[in-house]
């Protein structure tokens, strides 16, 4: 019940930062920081992807990333998609995203790394985590507290996938400044 009623709300808070507002509604609403999209850029060898319509997840579409054989390294497949504005030294923030285990998993855990990161060399994780993943889609989330500053276009969200043998659905994601 308690997990049910925490998907709510980080619900109702992605469509408070997704929806357009007046100055006095934003001060108490988080701000997005990137253009929520399932548009992810997928790498890694022997992963197939394809972007697909699917009515069931928020947005409408998603991308399916399927892993026909576990990678030596989680790192060597993975997902991203860029952060359009400047994160600051303090900041309070919040990565959710849509997910589902479409099918397979059995070789490795029920789950994927996540982080908001430096999108260039070396990639310093600013916030990370694991997120677990089920069959149904799921908003699952990560928080933290950047440590450092980063300007506008220089970070990412980026997704470790090589876990297991696997295929997965990636929903939109929304990265999120609290107040």
């Amino acid at each position: 019940m308690m997990i049910r009623f925490r998907t709510a709300l980080l619900a109702v808070a992605i469509a408070f930062a997704a929806a357009p507002a007046s100055a006095e509604e934003e001060a108490g609403a988080p701000h997005m920081l990137n253009e929520p999209t399932a548009g992810w850029t997928v790498y890694g060898p022997g992963q197939t992807h394809k972007a697909r319509k699917d009515g069931a997840v928020q947005g409408g579409s998603a991308m399916r990333v399927t892993i026909p054989a576990k990678p030596a390294n989680p790192w060597d497949i993975g997902a991203s998609v860029p952060i359009r504005d400047a994160i600051a030294k303090g900041d309070k923030l919040i990565l959710a995203l849509w997910v589902r285990l479409a099918q397979g998993g059995a070789d490795g855990p029920a789950e994927l790394g996540a982080a908001i990161q430096q999108n260039s060399a070396p990639y310093t994780p600013i916030v990370a985590g694991r997120l677990a993943i089920t069959g149904e889609w799921t908003l699952v989330h990560i928080k933290g507290i950047a440590a450092d500053a980063y300007p506008a276009g220089a970070t990412n969200v980026a997704l470790t996938l090589g876990d297991a043998a696997r295929t997965i659905d990636l929903g939109p994601a929304f990265v999120m400044k609290a107040d």
